[in-house]
């Protein structure tokens, strides 16, 4: 299954998730980084390797079920100033995202991780509401790309 833009084992990825001038917030906000959206060839990947589509189809519902879930430890941890639980919350964030096609919202969280790993939870707060945005626009694009009820 491809990923493209998943990062390196240090969390990095500018210039590939975001803009290279490494200002997330600027790129991030009006999509000028060039990363789409959703990316649904993820998804019918898996459903190739898997022989059919439930699987697949289950794993999105299931992320759209839970992403108020994920995106609400993240707030809280950060809110609480607790780098652990933070790190773990853009962890799942970050790859379930990947794992759904949501490509945006994956490259936002990179970047949050490596906020997190240098210790900046200011940054990660004031680039929470964008990744909130992007997490539902992600969650609606699933819905209205691939969840459809007559596909």
């Amino acid at each position: 299954m491809s990923s493209s833009g998943s990062s390196t084992g240090d969390g990095g990825a500018n210039g590939v998730c975001l803009p290279a001038s490494g200002d997330p917030v600027e790129g991030a906000a009006d999509g000028s980084a060039g990363v789409p959206l959703l990316d649904l060839t993820v998804l019918h990947e898996l459903e190739e390797e898997l022989g059919g589509t439930g699987v697949a189809r289950s794993f999105a519902r299931d992320y759209v079920s839970i992403w108020d879930k994920r995106i609400g430890y993240l707030t809280r941890s950060v809110g609480d100033n607790d780098p652990e639980l933070a790190m773990d919350a853009v962890l799942s964030v970050k790859n379930s995202a990947f794992m759904v096609g949501g490509s945006r919202l994956a490259c936002l969280a990179v970047e949050l991780e490596r906020l997190i790993r240098s210790g900046d939870l200011s940054a990660v707060r004031r680039l929470l509401p964008i990744v909130t945005k992007t997490g539902e626009d992600t969650v609606s694009a699933l819905k209205v790309g691939y969840l459809r009820p007559e596909q």
